[in-house]
């Protein structure tokens, strides 16, 4: 018994590490903590004047240490072109004339100048950096400072992207998946709130506002992460790894899914919270269809969490069109009612593509599930085994 408690404690422990980041980020600092090492080690025996400057190998290692290992990569080359730019700029300052207060001023203005280039990406800042650094700590000894400074710098990106490619190349699939499984439960919230202000007929124009922000940065974050896993797979010997491919692709379906369900969440709070049936001038709709439609944002955000099977989405938005076929009168609330009903269908149909092949309760790591009907009866055989204990 004792045994069963530890464990259990230990895979919840192990599913928050991972479920918050803790894990890649330990491994990841792991990983350039033994880059950094690494690269002070070789730059120690690297030959002539650059063996003077080791201590930069170690930031070159850092510095080539990103996210992804494509990140990597590009950050280390934008990096080496910047310093290469600084070391020309400190060479045409002291050109110029001999180090001083002017000599500093013209190095940083025109290294800012130079660096302005996007292309240089993060290659951008070193530039004024590299020339700053040659120019006042090199001195005298510029030349053999530039050398050493560069290849030392260039021996540490080389060492932190071996590292990084050869030791656990990161793969952000499960960090995208969860997060398009936490934005589900934005969503939902977004609705229940809807619904409570359409049954109450209240409106509070600053709190929608700041849910309408909450939403957007949701759906902002998700994408970033999307982004971050699509780049993840390039030069990673993992992403040539069976279903990789698949996977990839299935996040990003999901996450056009999951925007298309925030356009419609968001032309359904506009509609019934802002310019509808309870902003200003119009007051509540009639019962006949404040009801249904009560009742429809419900299930449909009870659909997003998984509480429902998505027939019952379907059961309610069909009570709703059963309502507003059933009056042919007052017209201004048909048509609210009848633009609701699209955008409710919108979501469901959204949603149905964005959780089609993947399963929010166990995780991508889990035996594959799909759909809504199989997340659905997942929670249900959870619940029924909860209940016989």
């Amino acid at each position: 018994m004792q045994f069963q408690h530890i464990a259990g404690v230990g895979t919840r422990l192990w599913r928050w590490s991972r479920n918050s980041g803790t894990q890649p980020r330990l491994l990841h600092a792991a990983k350039a903590a033994a880059a950094a090492a690494l690269a002070w080690v070789v730059a120690r025996h690297v030959p002539g004047v650059a063996a003077e400057y080791p201590y930069y190998a170690p930031l070159g290692a850092v510095v080539a240490m990103q996210t992804t290992v494509f990140a990597g990569l590009r950050s280390g080359l934008q990096t080496l072109v910047g310093i290469a730019l600084g070391i020309a700029v400190a060479a045409f300052t002291m050109w110029v004339g001999d180090p001083g207060i002017l000599a500093v001023a013209l190095a940083v203005g025109v290294g800012v100048l130079v660096g302005g280039f996007r292309i240089l990406g993060e290659g951008s800042s070193w530039v004024s950096t590299a020339a700053l650094f040659v120019l006042l700590v090199g001195g005298a000894h510029a030349e053999g400072y530039s050398l050493g400074y560069l290849v030392q710098m260039a021996v540490g990106v080389v060492v932190g992207l071996l590292v990084n490619f050869l030791v656990f190349p990161p793969l952000h699939f499960w960090d995208a998946e969860r997060r398009i499984d936490q934005v589900n439960s934005v969503l939902a919230t977004h609705l229940d709130g809807l619904a409570d202000v359409l049954e109450q007929g209240k409106r509070d124009e600053r709190a929608w506002d700041q849910a309408q922000d909450r939403l957007d940065r949701a759906i902002a974050d998700v994408r970033g992460r999307v982004s971050i896993a699509q780049e993840s797979r390039r030069i990673n010997p993992r992403g040539a790894l069976r279903g990789s491919r698949a996977r990839l692709q299935r996040d990003g379906s999901r996450f056009r899914a999951l925007e298309r369900v925030a356009w419609y969440t968001t032309d359904l709070t506009e509609l019934v919270a802002r310019s509808g049936p309870v902003s200003a001038n119009l007051g509540r709709p009639d019962e006949a269809f404040t009801t249904p439609l009560v009742r429809a944002i419900r299930q449909v955000a009870a659909m997003i969490r998984g509480e429902h099977p998505p027939e019952e989405g379907d059961r309610a938005i069909a009570e709703l069109e059963d309502a507003l076929d059933a009056s042919h009168e007052q017209p201004s609330d048909v048509a609210v009612t009848s633009t609701a009903l699209v955008s409710l269908r919108g979501i469901v149909e959204s949603e149905r593509r964005a959780t089609q092949d993947a399963d929010t309760e166990t995780g991508p790591a889990d035996a594959p599930r799909r759909g809504l009907r199989a997340r659905w009866e997942l929670r249900g055989r959870k619940r029924g085994r909860k209940r016989g204990h």
